[in-house]
């Protein structure tokens, strides 16, 4: 049921999946920057980018636009999780 109101609210944007994530970005590449994932992530995002994506967008930009996406949704309960998790610094005053 909850995925049908994600893919509702994803539909009702009047975006597609790839005018969404399969866009460049201004961002350059950085070649000191490194992240891991399993290899079954890392070929399944690979496909994508290349395959939905045309090949005109390189991995790190799709990752950079999932992870936009997802900070955008979620930023309220990251906050509020955050905030529960950490101690005031007055509180020890």
């Amino acid at each position: 049921m909850e995925k049908n109101n994600k893919t509702t609210t994803a539909k009702k944007s009047g975006k597609t999946y790839s005018s969404k994530f399969l866009k460049r970005n201004a961002m350059k590449k950085r070649g000191d920057k490194f992240i891991y994932v399993c290899p079954e992530y890392h070929q399944r995002l690979m496909r994508i980018a290349k395959i939905v994506g045309q090949g005109e967008i390189p991995l790190y930009a799709y990752l950079d636009n999932i992870l936009k996406h997802h900070f955008e949704l979620f930023s309220d309960e990251i906050i509020a999780e955050y905030n529960k998790s950490s101690k005031s610094i007055f509180k020890s005053i």
